[in-house]
């Protein structure tokens, strides 16, 4: 796509630029006009011509034959575009035997680019360690907006393995579709005091800095309706990929920290971590306290606490905080209302903090208690805040030591997804068990897992929320959709929409046998507390003489309407940057890897 000939560049033998049409304001033929006078034009009539940046000067087009010895192109490598920081082109291979029961192995290549010479590759990792992968893939390397450390790299097939042997031997068929991730540490920068401490370490096989020398692979299998991938809301938070599985949505949050305890470094559920409680108030307020402890923390809601002991405060340094307004104790008497009728309609296990189904409208708060003082001899500590029975949370820490190490056994039934994490040469990295945490030396890669089960929260949102929870039967099929994720708040918006039985309105007589609907739930999923809040219920709507398949593109088209409505433009250099290679699976070539942050092409 780079401007070649001497009548487009405008030199010696050429014509000069001669005006793509006729119209108003349109330059005179054989007179180019001056780019700030087109975009003039442009901001005045509001219509961008698609043929206004079109070409790049000459001197900021490369070629690709120029740049990378005729080898690799032989070997295959199939170039996707530039890193997020303009220093890296990054490429991947690809490859299988020749008979039907060959397994594709997957190849990452970063190459340093310079404009002035050619490209050095600089790391070669393996995808998807120890997966036997039958088919090519679809994939996406992505990074996230504010991480430079580390890619994610997601793979997955559209169709069953070739060969009728092979799709014997795994009984595959149309109605699963396999998701592999891989997440892989960036070569590190000329400055990294850790990787080039690593370098100067005397040995045959010194260890590398863990932050840019790790891998961390996963795989899980998906259900029709297939999830939609959406790497600008699932990678919208630094650190953190949210992988809908199917049947749960799980936060996974990859983070390397420095040596000592981990407790402070937690960046999902942090309700585990709570803040020491502040120093008593003096005796003479404590009469006109109301109660303290019944409020938020994210959006879970926490109970009354016991009575603190009275006496004087802890610090006498610190002024003593004033007496809450009238208003803020209404509403933290409120949300402890809603707590408890929530509680009350679940039997005390934890559930989505919503009112129940048969009163929605909470009865407005009493008088308010004040809070009386304990004895002096017998202080009461404060109680900890219940946890939402259905949260299911773990972490586990790896630090990367020489030589082969033994695997660890940390088998745990909250763990949502499995997986395996090695250094860049594939050796396991050592897990660390909760008591060495604090005693760990050098660096450490913490996992953690965060995950929200999808058909618990159906049946809890139609059973407390749902206007018809009266005619409902039975759901067959879901699809979840991220509307909006929140980065600052943690807070993440999710679409269920859903295939049901439900009986006919009750206006409806003589008519008794289910029928078949269709309806949306919006839900918000906290990832500090890890609870989720109903936001709104939808009517239902009878499915009539449609498929499954019409209904739900039907439903995703609709999300993303609302998803535009709402989206305002990310800041250049500030989204998740995505390559793929989606255009050799539809039998096309890119024609160019743009770099648009420094205005640089290479030319395939």
């Amino acid at each position: 796509m780079a401007p070649s000939s001497k009548a487009e560049r405008g030199g010696p033998g050429g014509k000069r630029g001669a005006a793509g049409g006729a119209g108003p304001g349109a330059a005179p033929r054989g007179r180019r006009e001056h780019l700030v006078r087109q975009l003039d034009r442009v901001r005045l009539s509001g219509q961008l011509s698609p043929r206004l940046f079109r070409k790049l000067p000459p001197r900021v087009c490369v070629t690709l034959k120029s740049i990378v010895d005729e080898e690799f192109l032989w070997a295959g490598h199939i170039f996707l575009g530039f890193s997020k920081c303009g220093r890296y082109v990054l490429s991947y291979t690809s490859s299988s035997g020749d008979d039907d029961f060959s397994f594709y192995l997957y190849h990452l290549y970063w190459w340093e680019f310079n404009v002035h010479s050619k490209l050095r590759l600089v790391r070669q990792v393996r995808l998807f360690q120890d997966e036997e992968i039958y088919s090519d893939l679809y994939l996406t390397v992505c990074e996230w907006p504010g991480d430079s450390d580390k890619v994610i790299v997601f793979g997955f097939n559209t169709r069953s393995a070739p060969g009728l042997q092979v799709n014997l031997m795994l009984m595959s068929d149309e109605n699963h579709r396999d998701i592999y991730v891989s997440t892989v540490a960036v070569p590190p920068p000329r400055h990294c005091p850790a990787c080039q401490s690593a370098r100067d370490t005397p040995g045959e096989a010194p260890p590398a800095c863990l932050r840019h020398g790790f891998l961390l692979h996963t795989k899980f299998q998906v259900v029709y309706p297939f999830p939609t991938f959406q790497p600008a809301f699932q990678l919208r938070k630094d650190h953190v990929v949210l992988l809908n599985t199917s049947f749960s949505l799980v936060a996974c949050a990859i983070a390397v920290h420095p040596a000592g305890d981990s407790s402070s470094q937690q960046i999902l559920y942090r309700r585990r971590n709570l803040p020491e409680p502040p120093p008593s108030p003096p005796p003479q307020q404590q009469q006109q306290l109301p109660q303290e402890g019944v409020g938020l923390e994210g959006s879970g809601v926490s109970p009354p606490p016991s009575q603190p002991p009275q006496g004087p405060p802890q610090s006498a340094d610190p002024p003593p905080n004033p007496p809450p307004s009238l208003a803020v104790t209404k509403a933290k008497e409120f949300v402890a209302d809603l707590f408890r009728r929530a509680q009350g309609n679940e039997g005390g296990s934890g559930g989505s903090p919503t009112s129940g189904g048969d009163d929605p409208q909470p009865s407005p708060p009493g008088p308010l208690p004040t809070m009386a003082g304990s004895p002096p001899g017998d202080p009461s500590p404060p109680e900890t805040p219940p946890e939402p029975g259905y949260v299911n949370y773990t972490k586990l820490c790896y630090v990367l030591e020489p030589g082969d190490t033994p695997r660890v056994n940390l088998e745990d039934d909250k763990i949502s997804l499995p997986f395996v994490v090695t250094d860049l040469s594939g050796r396991s990295l050592r897990p660390l068990r909760d008591r060495d945490r604090a005693t760990a030396q050098g660096q450490f890669l913490a996992v953690e897992q965060l995950s929200l089960d999808f058909e618990y929260v159906i049946n809890e949102v139609i059973r407390n929320d749902a206007a018809w929870a009266r005619q409902f039967c039975s759901f067959s099929d879901y699809d979840i959709v991220i509307l909006e994720v929140c980065p600052e708040t943690n807070q993440v918006l999710i679409n269920i929409g859903l295939l049901l039985l439900a009986f006919p309105c009750p206006e409806h007589e003589g008519q008794l046998r289910p029928r078949t609907h269709h309806t949306s739930l919006k839900v918000s999923w906290d990832l500090n507390s890890g609870a989720f809040t109903t936001v709104g219920v939808g009517e239902l709507t009878e499915v009539k003489g449609q498929t499954s398949g019409s209904v739900w593109s039907s439903y995703r088209k609709g999300c993303v309407d609302t998803v535009m409505r709402w989206l305002v433009p990310e800041a250049p250099g500030r989204g998740v940057h995505r390559m793929t290679n989606e255009a050799l699976h539809k039998g096309c070539s890119l024609k160019v890897l743009a770099d648009n942050e420094r205005y640089t092409w290479i030319v395939l």
